[in-house]
């Protein structure tokens, strides 16, 4: 297949998601070893994201370098595909998340791709994402549409507002929120393989593209057209986390009436939000599925305050924004 587009697929990699990452670089080599013609009209960034600001690192379990090799390793696969790939590697004492990375990411690569796509550690783009991507490409641009967000089926997950994005064969299934959704296969939330993914994927015949014309952004393995980001739609600065929350609401400020997602709602993709592996290695926390309510203090301190930050953009209300600084005060006083 040879590519009419450029396409950047960003991912912040935190230190703890490194068991988790050799996954995430499966489902890699699955989307990119596809017989593309013109490979450098794609770049993969990864940023291996070393902060522990909130998390503390249990160097009694593992230490950095040997994260910093596990985190190469999956590089050079890549590499070894033909691909470029950038990175860069944020300290331990740096403030910077996967919101900071996302923002920087959108802005950054907007003027040089046509396609930015972001990444995630837990999550799986299908195997016919480019052959999705590139015929919507020629649908938009025939049709005068050039900003736009675009998305693929999830398996089901949380209420029926969300039925827009779910998969078309898991739109009936019964929602279950309880402490064993990780377990069920039908659910978003839980680890599905590679190879299940591609069997229910091989069956498309014809492409099943929708639109909505209301932001219903999950955040993994979301597309964004770079006319878009020109556009001024971004992730806000005054988000310190919830990246996708910021993101659908400056959608909605910014395109109004014009805002457009459009759906691949059968092709599947994979976001395994507990994933068995997902936090590890943090000192006093025992939380490998990523349960919010047993994440330590100083993370639920951090959300809590970008959680206001949200209201505060939501309501348009002129009070100041919570920031880092703000967060350090907080913390420090404990």
């Amino acid at each position: 297949m040879k590519l009419n587009n450029k396409y950047v697929i960003g991912t912040n990699v935190m230190w703890f998601e490194i068991e988790m990452y050799g996954d995430f670089i499966s489902g890699m080599i699955n989307l990119l070893d596809n017989d593309i013609e013109n490979k450098d009209n794609i770049t993969i960034d990864l940023c291996l994201n070393l902060s522990q600001h909130l998390e503390k690192l249990n160097t009694d379990k593992i230490s950095e370098d040997r994260i910093i090799t596990m985190f190469q390793a999956g590089v050079s696969k890549i590499e070894d595909l033909g691909y470029k790939v950038n990175t860069f590697q944020i300290e331990k004492d740096e403030f910077y998340f996967h919101t900071d990375y996302r923002r920087d990411l959108n802005y950054n690569y907007c003027k040089k791709v046509d396609y930015v796509m972001w990444g995630e550690t837990d999550s799986f783009f299908p195997k016919e994402a480019f052959l999705g991507l590139e015929t919507l490409s020629q649908y938009t641009t025939e049709n005068g549409i050039h900003k736009y967000i675009a998305c693929f089926g999830d398996r089901k997950m949380w209420d029926s507002s969300w039925d827009a994005t779910v998969h078309n064969d898991y739109v009936d299934v019964e929602f279950v929120d309880d402490d064993k959704q990780h377990e069920n296969l039908n659910q978003a939330k839980s680890r599905l393989p590679l190879k299940t993914m591609n069997d229910i994927n091989s069956k498309v015949e014809d492409l099943d593209i929708q639109m909505i014309e209301y932001p219903k952004l999950d955040g993994s393995c979301l597309v964004m057209s770079s006319d878009l980001i020109k556009y001024g739609v971004n992730i806000p600065s005054c988000m310190i986390y919830n990246d996708d929350h910021g993101m659908s609401i400056m959608s909605q400020k910014l395109m109004g009436q014009n805002y457009k997602q459009f759906v691949f709602k059968n092709l599947l993709k994979v976001h395994a939000r507990r994933h068995p592996k997902k936090r590890m290695y943090i000192l006093e926390e025992n939380n490998p599925n990523s349960f919010e309510d047993r994440k330590n203090n100083k993370f639920n301190t951090y959300k809590s305050l970008s959680d206001q930050n949200i209201q505060m953009l939501v309501q348009d209300t002129n009070k100041k924004f919570y920031e880092y600084e703000d967060y350090k005060k907080i913390v420090e006083k404990k």
